[in-house]
């Protein structure tokens, strides 16, 4: 695994999405709730829709608004149909300011 620098702290807001644009990566979706953040794989499962750019958070879930399917957050399982295939997910690792990702 490799620590990639995702964001820092001041980029992120609490129930929003926040698309990380990595080198050498697909983008990923980052998502801070309360005060605990994750990372999954940025595109959609099911429909190839960017979740950071076309999704929203509810109740833990990352919703898709292409087809309305649902993922937790946390884990990357689907919860809604028509969404079937789970999303990646990524630990993080807060250093100071800083949110890394392992890749």
């Amino acid at each position: 695994m490799t620590l990639v620098k995702a964001c820092t702290m001041s980029d992120l807001e609490d129930g929003e999405i926040f698309k990380a644009e990595l080198a050498d990566h697909a983008p990923l979706a980052l998502y801070m709730i309360g005060d605990e953040i994750f990372a999954t794989a940025d595109i959609c499962t099911h429909g190839e829709a960017s979740l950071s750019e076309d999704g929203y958070i509810e109740d833990g879930k990352v919703i898709c608004s292409w087809h309305d399917g649902a993922f937790d957050i946390r884990t990357g399982e689907p919860c809604r149909l028509p969404c079937m295939d789970p999303l990646q997910t990524f630990p993080i690792r807060i250093e100071g300011d800083a949110v890394f990702v392992e890749i």
